[in-house]
């Protein structure tokens, strides 16, 4: 796949999470009605292979969770979501920002002035 289309399709995932996460389910769902199919002419009922084809792949919200953290754009959300932690704490603990913020300050002015 080349580089655009794949930051097409994750811009795509980020902003329309509703209806990627409606497509994965289809998907999913139109792969779990196929493998019962094939077990069923093979000579099972239609019961024992949907428990063999769970068994076999897993739970649906794991494989949906594995589908939705092998792209680039779950460290992106990762990241949005961590950055809002960050700035919510920040704003609870106004004191700890300061001291923060006033350390920072040195630090970098203190590289700055001793590395000209």
């Amino acid at each position: 796949m080349s580089l655009l289309r794949s930051m097409a399709g994750g811009l795509r995932s980020l902003f329309r999470k509703e209806r990627v996460r409606r497509e994965l389910d289809e998907e999913l769902n139109g792969f779990l009605e196929m493998q019962p199919r094939k077990r069923m002419k093979e000579g099972m009922n239609r019961k024992d292979a949907l428990r063999a084809v769970r068994l076999e792949r897993g739970s649906l919200e794991v494989t949906k969770e594995v589908v939705r953290s092998a792209g680039w754009e779950s460290f992106v959300e990762t990241l949005w979501q961590d950055l809002r932690f960050t700035a919510r704490m920040l704003r609870k603990n106004p004191g700890f920002t300061a001291v923060a913020v006033l350390t920072l300050t040195l630090g970098i002015g203190a590289t700055r002035v001793f590395s000209a």
